[in-house]
């Protein structure tokens, strides 16, 4: 959430939880406690030492909570689920003062609630995740040319049915098209292949593309991949995220990318303007190990079949152009959105951790998942603290809906 107010307030009081960003591992190396303000490089520093690893953020400086509590891809979220699906307990801050454990045995509702319901139930100061042996890992970037577009669509809808079928959970795309001051620029593959062997077969296709402009694929450890894929939104600029989901299939992803050179072609010419199209593959693999784990608020299963995220991430410089980019990013996601449902190859859920302001990331998780997070907050925040005391984020009832606090 990149918006003014997400994750401060002005005139008010911001609790600062930096200084709670401990990463200790238990004696028999199967869980990790973190604290609620720790970094994700915080937790890997420690844990490549180890030999050890937990499903969590690709990008280093990405705080753990907000992470967690949205949700969370990772690159191992084929063996494992999604980030959320790996904590094991939770020690929160309810509004009244009082700290509780929710888990599977201990408040599970509030468990359940915490796993895509973001900040809308208290502070929670300790997240303790499932942890697993890991050594070192193959990854990287690869570039290739935007002439090769039309190719790694198709390519993107393979490996997310192989995915899903089980072919190799190891694997995982990030396939990110690029948009500079002269339009679309290059296509940048982020690949991680979590075991020390390079260029595995389910990743064949992706690597064999040619030409390819550059290639820091390597074996490596966790820290490092995810230092180096942060590298790529730097601090200083104004950003912006927007996001929607879709069947995975190479044609709509194209007809998608059309309607992106389009749309940015008008501003393209903005002071420091870079737009990232990225296609994140969320396969059935992923989707259906929520359940095995006390389930989660987010209302994906196996049924929904294999997805792609569609993520927009926008970068530029000044105040006076931000109308420009949100009107060109709100058309875009209309667009797309109005295009994939006539081809029946749209699904109505929106990730939280990448969704707009105007956007409703809560809703889209369902009706019994919303009811579900409605009663938690009832329950654990009768108040309703974290609906109005603390407006930044996704609320779980929104303008006038919030009269009955």
């Amino acid at each position: 959430m990149s918006w003014a107010g997400a994750a401060n307030i002005q005139d008010g009081i911001t609790i600062d939880l930096s200084a709670i960003n401990q990463v200790d591992v238990s004696a028999n190396s199967k869980a990790t406690s973190v604290g609620g303000g720790a970094r994700w490089e915080d937790v890997y520093l420690k844990l490549d030492r180890m030999g050890l690893a937990v499903a969590g953020g690709r990008v280093a400086e990405v705080g753990v909570g907000g992470l967690l509590t949205g949700g969370g891809n990772s690159f191992f979220a084929a063996q494992h689920g999604f980030a959320c699906d790996n904590v094991h307990n939770y020690e929160v801050v309810l509004g009244s003062g009082k700290i509780v454990n929710a888990n599977t045995e201990e408040n599970c509702d509030l468990f359940r609630a915490l796993k895509g319901g973001t900040n809308n139930f208290g502070i929670v100061t300790r997240f303790d995740l499932k942890t697993f042996v890991q050594g070192k890992l193959w990854g990287g970037f690869m570039i290739n040319p935007i002439e090769t577009a039309t190719e790694q669509f198709q390519y993107l809808e393979d490996f997310a049915m192989a995915s899903g079928s089980g072919l190799d959970p190891h694997a995982s795309v990030i396939n990110a098209y690029i948009f500079g001051s002269k339009g679309p620029s290059a296509i940048a593959n982020q690949f991680t292949y979590t075991k020390p062997e390079p260029f595995p077969s389910i990743l064949g296709n992706f690597t064999g593309i040619q030409p390819q402009i550059s290639s820091t694929l390597r074996v490596t450890n966790l820290t490092d991949l995810t230092i180096e894929l942060g590298a790529g939104t730097p601090n200083g600029l104004r950003q912006l995220f927007g996001t929607a989901t879709f069947t995975a299939n190479a044609s709509l992803l194209a007809h998608l990318f059309t309607l992106a050179r389009a749309a940015f072609l008008p501003i393209q010419n903005i002071t420091d303007f870079q737009a990232s199209f990225v296609l994140q593959p969320i396969s059935t693999a992923i989707t259906s190990r929520a359940i095995l784990t006390g389930g989660n608020s987010l209302g994906l299963g196996a049924e929904h079949g294999n997805l792609v995220w569609l993520d927009l991430t926008l970068q530029y410089s000044l105040a006076k152009d931000d109308a420009a980019v949100l009107n060109a990013t709100q058309n875009l996601l209309a667009q797309s959105i109005a295009y994939a449902k006539s081809q029946n190859l749209y699904n109505e859920f929106i990730y939280l951790n990448y969704a707009l302001q105007s956007q409703d990331p809560i809703m889209s998780y369902g009706p019994e998942s919303v009811a579900r997070l409605r009663a938690a907050s009832r329950k654990y925040d009768p108040q309703g603290v974290f609906q109005t005391l603390c407006p930044g984020g996704f609320k779980l009832w929104r303008g006038d809906e919030r009269a009955g606090w």
